[in-house]
């Protein structure tokens, strides 16, 4: 067992924390427009995808990248949610 091993985990549910809080915060909103909402939730559930299989996976090398892909794919569907709204 490799010593990243907690890392990798902590990194992995921060990723999803990150990729679901702030569009329930959005759709939460009084405001009505769901555009936003509907335009990153495809983006962020293919990165909180990502960061689960990231870090289920054996090889901290490759878990290492996939998690690293997984929060570029978090901050642009982010990005893009604060973006629209």
């Amino acid at each position: 067992m490799d010593g990243s091993r907690e890392l990798r985990w902590s990194m992995g549910l921060f990723l999803v924390f990150a990729a679901f809080v702030p569009m329930l915060i959005v759709s939460l909103d009084n405001s009505g427009a769901w555009a936003p909402v509907l335009l990153a939730a495809p983006i962020n559930v293919i990165g909180a995808v990502l960061a689960v299989v990231g870090m289920g996976t054996p090889d901290p090398r490759a878990s290492a990248h996939r998690l690293w892909l997984a929060a570029a794919v978090v901050l642009i569907g982010n990005g893009a949610l604060y973006a629209v709204r």
